[in-house]
């Protein structure tokens, strides 16, 4: 198809690489501005890493995005009421923790969150008063070195170091930078699922755009007033913009090439940023076995975050299913284990935790990120070396016509879903010409 000159009104043609969040986004409040939009997924399926599956009837399970982290003004909660998605709030608040036995020989009650907060807190003033970034985990030994804990102690710094560090940021805290390390923005409110799946607000989104599935984008040319994609069976597509929204994961390995390359700051960019792998594994069972009332359960062993964080969806779904992540480095080592060896070990914390009597579940949906090609990771994190600048230097714009969006592109509200859609609400509002929010 020719190519327009670039106009800074009226109708534009717009390609959009990748159909999640970021990039359906963009397409709704493009094509409502009147531009012609064709967003190119290289799946079989919308929705990028929100994935819900339905392989259990009547059962959403959603493999990558779960929740709407804080609910209070966030722009997914309005989305979501649009869509007709209902979802239900879950606290960490309803919880249970369980403790290994071997722990509790020792004398292990409880996790001691206050003991590993302040530790913590020691670790980044330390970090903070060095002449370069350093990891979290450094920082962590260089204030308690691990020989001077007591095996007791280290299961419990441990346990407070998987659960609000490595599950949130998908990395390890042998990679976490200390210097950006909590740096983003949050709303207000409790964090809600959806008992339907996430997948509705996808579907929502990509009612009435162009999209078109199994588009294998290879490289992006740009030429005087115009660029190029070409997809992998050698098909060239000519638009007006074009608007990148694959996961970092993907940048970083060079799937799709650029001409003329990109700058060299935005590729160092690519490359300090982390990638992170955060799994989920969901377990079917005929009934509840555990506490029906409860939404959250924690194991704490000496195994540094081995199966340690548990969600029942009996409460905010009425759903005999847990959930059990794996993350970072765990999670690399579990993605490469067969399926029948992942049960097993989950169940072998399970029956720890809820009694030798627990059956096999009766079905398993496990996600592997890391080796899924589309992806290559969970989301963005901030690595040694990183930090909000280098976010903001994946989403500028290049030659005025090259486009990037997506949660590793938000620099205020990073590894979110809906970090990624306002990341996606700010490049339409360029395009059109408008004051784009922070996104």
């Amino acid at each position: 198809m020719p190519t327009t000159a670039c106009r800074a009104s009226g109708s534009q043609r717009v390609i959009i690489i990748g159909a999640g969040m970021a990039g359906l986004a963009a397409a709704v409040d493009l094509k409502v501005a009147g531009h012609q939009v064709v967003v190119l997924e290289a799946r079989n399926r919308t929705g990028g890493r929100i994935h819900s599956s339905h392989q259990w009837s009547g059962l959403p399970m959603d493999m990558g995005a779960s929740w709407i982290h804080r609910i209070d003004g966030n722009p997914l909660t309005d989305l979501a009421r649009a869509a007709g998605a209902d979802f239900v709030t879950t606290s960490y608040d309803s919880s249970l923790l369980h403790i290994d036995p071997a722990l509790a020989r020792l004398g292990v009650r409880d996790s001691d969150e206050r003991m590993a907060e302040a530790l913590v807190n020691r670790a980044l003033a330390w970090a903070a008063a060095q002449d370069r970034d350093v990891p979290l985990q450094a920082a962590i030994d260089a204030v308690a070195p691990p020989q001077s804990l007591s095996p007791a102690r280290q299961a419990q710094i441990n346990f407070h170091l998987a659960g609000t560090y490595e599950q949130e940021f998908a990395a390890g805290t042998g990679q976490l930078s200390t210097r950006s390390l909590d740096d983003g923005e949050e709303f207000e409110g409790e964090d809600a699922l959806f008992p339907g799946g996430y997948g509705q607000i996808i579907d929502h989104l990509a009612r009435g755009i162009d999209v078109r599935l199994n588009h294998v984008v290879s490289g992006v040319t740009v030429r005087g007033n115009g660029v190029s994609v070409t997809l992998a069976d050698g098909r060239r597509i000519d638009a007006d913009h074009v608007l990148v929204t694959v996961p970092l994961g993907v940048l970083k390995a060079g799937d799709i090439t650029f001409d003329p390359p990109l700058p060299a700051d935005k590729r160092g960019a690519i490359d300090r940023l982390g990638m992170g792998l955060l799994n989920k594994h969901w377990l079917r069972f005929d009934q509840p076995y555990w506490d029906p009332t409860v939404d959250w359960h924690g194991f704490l062993s000496d195994r540094k975050g081995e199966w340690s964080e548990w969600v029942s969806l009996t409460k905010a779904g009425g759903a005999p299913v847990l959930l059990v992540f794996s993350a970072a480095d765990h999670a690399e080592r579990v993605e490469r284990m067969a399926d029948g060896a992942i049960v097993n070990s989950i169940m072998a914390a399970a029956r720890t935790m809820f009694g030798r009597s627990l059956p096999d579940p009766q079905a398993v949906q496990i996600s592997r990120w890391r080796a899924d090609r589309l992806a290559r990771g969970s989301y963005s994190y901030h690595a040694v070396g990183s930090g909000p600048e280098e976010r903001r230097l994946l989403a500028r714009s290049e030659a005025g016509r090259l486009h990037f969006a997506g949660e590793a592109q938000n620099d205020l509200y990073p590894s979110t879903v809906h970090g990624a859609l306002l990341s996606g609400r700010r490049v339409a509002a360029m395009i059109n010409g408008e004051e784009a929010d922070h996104g």
